[in-house]
C-alpha cells in the first residue's frame, strides 16, 4: 500500500511540475535540490558505479578531487540531534573493497532486470550501503543522497525537491532499531528485510506527504505569497539553518513583521522552527 501511494504520486508528479519552477524561484527546494538536479540530470542515462560514488561523496564535502575509501574502523552512530540513539558496526576495510564493487553491481542488474521494485531495490542498497559506511565521515549523508539519486534514476522527479534530513531525524529511533535488526540478521546469514522494508517506505511515503502538501498550493498562493515571505524562502538556498537574528539582519525587515512572516512559513509547511526565545533558529522542511 505504501509503495502504491508513492507511485501515485510520482505518476501525478508530471501534471503538476508547472510548480515546480515558482517553488524553485522561491527557493522551495531542498537545500541542494537546485545543484543536484543539475548533477542527478548529468548522469541519470549512467549506471552507478565506485566511480560516481567517489565523486558525489567528494563534491558534497567541498573536495576537488574523488573521495577514497576509508582504511581504518569505523561506526555508524544514530544521532537524533546531538544524542546518540545507537551505534552499529561497519565492515572492515578489506571488505568494503570486496563488497561494495558486488553490492553496485547487484543494484544496476537489478534495475535492469527489473527484478523487484525500484524502491525495494533501492532500500535494499541503502542498508547494505550504511553496514559498510566506505568513507571516513559523511556516510549518512552521502546514502541520503544516494537514495534521491537512484530515485531520480527510476522515474521519481520530485525526489530531488524534499530531503530526507528532518524525516530521519524524526524517526531515528525507529531508524535505528529497523536497521539495526536487518543488519544483525544480514551477519547472521538469515537476513530479515521486512522491518527495513517497512520503515524506508514510510519514510519515502512521508516525502511524498510533503511534497503533496506543497503542491496543494496553487501558483496563484505561490506568487501571490508576500515579498517578504518570499526574501526569507530565497535565504536557504545558501543556508541549512539560519537564526532570527540572522533572518533580521540579512533581510532588514521589521522583527514583528519577521515574526508573522516566518509564523505563517512554519504553519504553511515550508519551515521548521528551532529552540525558543533568543535560541530560536529556523530550517527547511
Amino acid at each position: 500500500m505504501r509503495v502504491c501511494d508513492v507511485d501515485e504520486f510520482k505518476g501525478g508528479w508530471a501534471a503538476m511540475e508547472n510548480h515546480t519552477t515558482s517553488l524553485q524561484l522561491l527557493g522551495d527546494v531542498s537545500s541542494f535540490g537546485r545543484n543536484f538536479k543539475e548533477i542527478t540530470k548529468a548522469w541519470q542515462n549512467k549506471p552507478l558505479d565506485e566511480e560516481m560514488l567517489c565523486l558525489l561523496h567528494g563534491l558534497f564535502h567541498g573536495a576537488k578531487k574523488p573521495s577514497s575509501y576509508r582504511d581504518g574502523d569505523h561506526v555508524l552512530n544514530i544521532r537524533n540531534g546531538e544524542d546518540v540513539i545507537g551505534a552499529l558496526p561497519c565492515a572492515t576495510p578489506d571488505e568494503i573493497r570486496a563488497l561494495m564493487p558486488r553490492l553496485i553491481t547487484w543494484t544496476e542488474e537489478a534495475f535492469a532486470k527489473k527484478s523487484f521494485h525500484p524502491l525495494v531495490i533501492i532500500a535494499v542498497f541503502t542498508a547494505v550501503f550504511l553496514q559498510l559506511c566506505p568513507f571516513e565521515k559523511g556516510n549518512q549523508k552521502l546514502a541520503r543522497l544516494l537514495v534521491i539519486l537512484l530515485m531520480f534514476k527510476a522515474g521519481y522527479g520530485y525526489a530531488p525537491y524534499s530531503t530526507l534530513d528532518h524525516i530521519l531525524q524524526e524517526r531515528s529511533e525507529d531508524f535505528y532499531k529497523a536497521l539495526k535488526h536487518t543488519q544483525d540478521t544480514l551477519a547472521e546469514g538469515k537476513v530479515d528485510w521486512a522491518p527495513w522494508l517497512i520503515f524506508f517506505m514510510e519514510v519515502l511515503l512521508a516525502q511524498k506527504d510533503v511534497m503533496q502538501k506543497r503542491m496543494k498550493k496553487s501558483s496563484k498562493d505561490i506568487v501571490g505569497m508576500p515579498a517578504l515571505s518570499t526574501k526569507i524562502l530565497k535565504l536557504f538556498e545558501t543556508h541549512d539553518r539560519i537564526s532570527m537574528k540572522e533572518i533580521e539582519r540579512l533581510t532588514r525587515g521589521k522583527r514583528s513583521t519577521l515574526k508573522l512572516r516566518l509564523g505563517e512559513l512554519v504553519k504553511d509547511g515550508y519551515l521548521i522552527r528551532h529552540g525558543k526565545a533568543r535560541a530560536t533558529w529556523y530550517s527547511k522542511v
